[in-house]
């Protein structure tokens, strides 16, 4: 059992390092903080200028997210999208919930998960007949490995296929030039979305997990770019 113990706690000293990657990542990747955000979004929203609102709100939401206001005007963009679209009649967009923890925090959560594990079995194998304890251990261990996996891959998703929002008030998503002819796609400002990979002018847009067409990359923001566009970015 000492032995378990032991490569649970070296694994979970390994996994640290990537938490303190991505939290030195997100700082030289947005220089505004979420209160810069927040304003920036809220201004467009004042405007009804629903595209920027959307993402300035939800780059905001990313850093903080249990910031009621945040969640609040969000969910009011949103709604407004909505809106616009003549989604009227349909339920409201709900706004992003009250309990929820920013990249950084998930990171060090998991971390700690296995960590406890690591330690919980280490004291086990200090005991005798302290079954209970090892399968405790080995549970919260498991459980921080898998949450650590989870956040791999929706990091590796980001990466690939990172978050953007439609600021054109409409954008036409077609068929690439050497494509077959199709009518093309209409989304309005304020449509989140997920791109893929870029062709010139032109980018490739998918919608859940769906490849939908291509369009022009200057009617899109993407969700980590957000901080360049705000008045307090120095850009």
């Amino acid at each position: 059992m000492t032995g378990r113990a032991a490569f649970y706690l070296v694994v979970s000293l390994a996994l640290l390092c990537g938490p303190v990657r991505a939290e030195a990542a997100t700082k030289a990747d947005a220089p505004v903080d979420a209160a810069a955000l927040y304003n920036a979004g809220t201004e467009a929203l004042g405007r009804r200028d629903l595209g920027p609102a959307v993402t300035f709100l939800l780059a905001a939401y990313r850093i903080d997210p249990r910031a009621r206001d945040i969640r609040t005007n969000l969910g009011i963009a949103r709604a407004r999208v909505e809106e616009s679209q003549g989604s009227a009649d349909q339920a409201p967009h709900p706004a992003p919930p009250p309990i929820a923890l920013s990249w950084t925090e998930s990171w060090y959560l998991a971390i700690a998960f296995a960590m406890a594990g690591a330690l919980i079995s280490w004291l086990a194998a200090m005991r005798p007949r302290s079954t209970r304890l090892l399968v405790a251990g080995s549970a919260f261990f498991a459980l921080g490995i898998l949450s650590f996996s989870a956040l791999l891959l929706r990091a590796h998703e980001e990466g690939v296929h990172p978050s953007a929002v439609v600021v054109a008030p409409v954008l036409e998503v077609g068929p690439a030039p050497d494509e077959r002819p199709l009518p093309p796609y209409l989304l309005g400002a304020g449509d989140e979305v997920r791109l893929g990979p870029s062709r010139g002018e032109l980018v490739q847009v998918r919608v859940s997990g769906n490849v939908i067409g291509w369009a022009k990359r200057s009617g899109l923001w993407r969700v980590i770019d957000a901080p360049r566009y705000t008045r307090n970015s120095g850009v």
